[in-house]
């Protein structure tokens, strides 16, 4: 992923660039399933590269949906960057009290 960061390999950087386009078309149809105000990406391989997606054809592909565009300019996309969000869950929930 290195080396399609920094521009040393322009078909990873291409590789990367189509992912983001990608990623954004699919986030901007589930947002649209489901009515969403904000979508949340979490784990994976995004948090490594938030600059580059922030500069990619991200938003421009999950706003492309015709007349529906306009319900997405206003969905929020967020994206998970601590290192164990699952564990980091598992520990709220455990601490949470549950009613008897």
């Amino acid at each position: 992923m290195a080396a399609a960061l920094d521009g040393r390999d322009a078909v990873a950087r291409r590789t990367l660039a189509r992912f983001c386009a990608v990623l954004g078309s699919v986030a901007g149809d589930c947002a649209l399933l489901h009515g969403a105000r904000t979508v949340i990406i979490a784990g994976g391989i995004v948090p490594r590269f938030i600059p580059f997606l922030r500069a990619s054809a991200f938003r421009e592909r999950f706003l492309a949906k015709g007349r529906f565009a306009a319900l997405l300019e206003g969905v929020a996309v967020q994206v998970v960057t601590h290192p164990m969000p699952g564990l980091l869950g598992a520990a709220v929930a455990l601490h949470r009290e549950e009613p008897a």
